[in-house]
């Protein structure tokens, strides 16, 4: 089934143009020529209903990895960077979380050395915020040969996040 999917998204993406805008439930970024990515099914996948993943972008042709994390779930090469969002439904319903950050910059998206995200080898950098009422969560995943251009391009694509009201 994976399988099948990894190639329904190669097929369906690697074709896409500027401008194309990609998401599920009203999150959606504007996915760069070139660029690849994934859009979930409607509900929850692979036994995860808290966050649900809302949108994956990559900025090379990426499989799915085996080994079960959500955000981490992507193989993709060294030289790429990856985009997860993630909106949580249930959980941190009550908690105050701030506002989305006006562009995802070095110091609002600050990427980790390795281990920063679990499942994942690279640098990364996370950030929880509120938009339009909703709880997401924006991961950049960026592969180990990763250069600073391709990097701030994928903070650029973040930039470009919309969200509508639930």
């Amino acid at each position: 089934m994976r399988a099948l999917a990894a190639i329904l998204v190669l097929a369906t993406t690697a074709g896409a143009g500027p401008g194309v805008r990609v998401g599920a439930a009203g999150v959606t970024l504007a996915l760069p020529s070139g660029w690849h990515s994934w859009v979930p099914p409607g509900g929850p996948t692979s036994g995860v209903t808290d966050p649900l993943t809302r949108v994956v972008a990559v900025s090379a042709p990426f499989r799915f990895a085996s080994n079960g994390c959500q955000v981490a779930g992507y193989a993709f090469p060294a030289t790429a960077v990856a985009i997860v969002i993630v909106e949580w439904i249930r959980l941190g319903r009550n908690d105050r979380w701030a506002a989305r950050p006006g562009r995802f910059t070095r110091t609002a998206l600050p990427l980790r050395p390795p281990p920063a995200i679990e499942c994942f080898a690279g640098p990364g950098g996370s950030i929880e915020f509120v938009q339009r009422g909703r709880d997401l969560g924006a991961y950049l995943l960026a592969g180990r040969k990763a250069t600073p251009r391709t990097i701030a391009r994928a903070r650029s694509v973040l930039d470009s996040l919309r969200v509508t009201p639930r």
